[in-house]
């Protein structure tokens, strides 16, 4: 469960585990040796991966008022088996712990639904048809799109031209794919004040074409002035989108979160989820600092910070604070400690220093945990020093709060130590690990073909002694955890073959992968006591694949299907029957 102090949350859940393991041993010492009190559910004939200390393998889990009750081989285990029992029959496949995503932006995903989806989308004239096709013709003011593939287009980003003939008479917001820059047309530049004597706001960049004409792009802090003006959401319309967006999760197995962009209107949408008994989630929401696509400001921020836990239940907490620290590689907006190739500048800091650090320390005090979006290797570092401030004046009883610095595009090697030194997660989004055409026309123009042969540097936080997370960035990033994994193991495109360079060095273990997804998301949200691996006593949040993962060619595994998701010992997701089983 999640409350707001870290140190009672730690202690609640160490007792819980402690408890539910006392009961269990005292409830099997207490019946013959050939009963036991029946199971409400019971795996059979699998490869259960337990993700225990001793990353052990067992044949049978059996699962009773939400909990672990017992491990290990089918005769162990059958016992508690009754004509009430639900008994699963893996025939061999592999189990394994809920998956945790370290960084996510579920209602995002879920809009997915509302807006026209340009994900997947793979060439221009494709994106022009998609978007004519979208059924734009309503009443509405706005047509809205996401997932524009700033790949298929140069470094200066698309232009409005393919806009032309798009919904007309409408404000059109195309976001892009990464989620800091955008497409608009004339009628929102010119909502927004936007013209070509417009200098870029601080922190963005407005783009223009080369006879000084806006192009459209809106990067950053530009995007965010647009982004303000789009019309509110309406709370039915989030519910709807959430709830749609939790059951692809479930597909997908993954049974906890943390979403790194939360203001009141997310805490309003998960507590209406949550009191109807739909979110069948854990959660830890992390509220957007002011700045760079913030949602709330001045008195409203603290107002929203001070009465977070309103919104919390049972398995959802907003005790978390975000930063942004910097941009992105594409808009050259993330922050490097030497020069981009193609410019001669830094990128942007959101924050001076010690600003950041100010703001970090603030918050630190307050003891919520912080999650920072840090893309370049000056931001790292920016934000490293910025935690070491705060924990060098801080109370020694908020040392062990568990702050995370998320994508990790680049980390200078003096600060790779840092991560254990500081008791930081590190959460990559190694889907975006391997090389294509994002990096051929983006990535390699801005960086050089140096740092891109060095971007994200899982193996090295790793070997340094740094808890490695995984992390989708959905909707801005694949949703589905096994696309990472792979692409932590290979480093490969894993959704297509591709002639492109791989860029091996930093490859890591599917074991390690796995722990990114489950032990060590524990361990981020103080979990670890109670979920993160199949043992008795723990929570009974489990996944079933189609296949062993292990026993797989690499480059399959993202093709591995979950057959079966069970949260809190219930069957939330059954690929069997399509989903239907859901929310019983």
């Amino acid at each position: 469960m999640m409350r707001n102090n870290t140190r009672v949350r730690l202690i609640i859940s160490i007792l819980l585990s402690a408890a539910l393991l006392i009961v269990s041993l005292l409830m099997a010492g207490c019946a013959p040796t050939t009963a036991r009190v029946p199971a409400d559910i019971v795996l059979i004939n699998g490869g259960i991966y337990t993700v225990d200390t001793a990353r052990s393998w067992a044949e049978a889990a059996a699962i009773r008022d939400g909990v672990i009750v017992a491990i290990g081989t089918n005769d162990e285990v059958e016992r508690y088996i009754d004509d009430d029992t639900e008994v699963v029959d893996l025939n061999g496949r592999m189990a394994m712990p809920g998956i945790h995503d370290s960084h996510i932006h579920p209602l995002e995903g879920g809009y997915e639904q509302v807006y026209c989806n340009l994900g997947g989308v793979d060439n221009v004239d494709a994106v022009v048809d998609m978007l004519r096709n979208c059924g734009w013709d309503d009443d509405s003011e706005w047509f809205q799109a996401v997932g524009l593939n700033l790949g298929l287009f140069g470094i200066d980003g698309p232009d409005k031209s393919i806009l032309e003939d798009i919904a007309p008479g409408k404000y059109i917001f195309v976001d892009a794919s990464d989620g800091h820059s955008a497409l608009v047309n004339d009628k929102v530049l010119d909502l927004v004040g936007f013209d070509a004597n417009t200098p870029d706001p601080v922190g963005g960049v407005i783009e223009r074409r080369k006879n000084g004409e806006l192009s459209g792009t809106v990067r950053e802090t530009a995007r965010d002035v647009v982004d303000k003006n789009r019309p509110p959401r309406e709370l039915d319309v989030s519910i709807a989108a959430m709830r749609e967006a939790v059951k692809q999760m479930h597909s997908f197995g993954i049974t906890s979160v943390y979403d790194v962009w939360v203001g009141e209107h997310e805490m309003l949408t998960y507590a209406a989820l949550s009191k109807s008994g739909e979110l069948n989630l854990r959660v830890l929401g992390g509220i957007i600092d002011e700045g760079v696509f913030e949602k709330h400001t001045g008195e409203d921020f603290e107002r929203v910070v001070r009465e977070r836990e309103r919104y919390e239940s049972e398995n959802v907490s907003f005790n978390s604070v975000k930063f942004m620290v910097d941009g992105v590689f594409e808009g050259e907006t993330g922050s490097l400690l030497a020069p981009y190739a193609n410019v001669d500048h830094l990128g942007v800091l959101n924050h001076s220093p010690d600003e950041l650090r100010q703001r970090v320390t603030r918050f630190y005090n307050l003891g919520l945990q912080l999650h920072f979006h840090t893309m370049g290797d000056g931001a790292v570092r920016a934000a490293l020093d910025a935690l070491q401030h705060a924990r060098a004046q801080g109370d020694e009883s908020l040392l062990d709060n568990r702050h995370t610095l998320s994508h990790l595009g680049l980390i200078d090697p003096a600060d790779i130590p840092r991560f254990a030194e500081l008791n930081a997660g590190a959460s990559f989004t190694m889907v975006w690990a391997y090389t294509n055409d994002w990096t051929m026309n983006l990535e390699l123009p801005a960086l050089g073909r140096e740092r891109v042969a060095q971007l994200y540097p899982i193996r090295s936080v790793h070997e340094a002694g740094g808890v490695v997370l995984g992390g989708s960035d959905w909707n801005y990033g694949d949703l589905n955890p096994l696309s990472s994994i792979e692409t932590g193991v290979t480093r490969a495109n894993p959704f297509a073959p591709s002639d492109f360079e791989v860029f091996g060095d930093e490859i890591v273990s599917l074991a390690t992968m796995i722990d990114a997804y489950t032990i060590n998301g524990a361990w981020q949200t103080h979990s670890e006591g109670e979920s993160g691996s199949i043992e008795v006593g723990k929570r009974a949040d489990v996944i079933v694949f189609d296949h062993n993962l292990f026993e797989i060619a690499p480059k399959d595994i993202s093709e591995t299907v979950v057959d079966l998701t069970i949260f809190d010992g219930r069957i939330v997701y059954d690929r069997t029957q399509q989903g239907a089983r859901a929310f019983n």
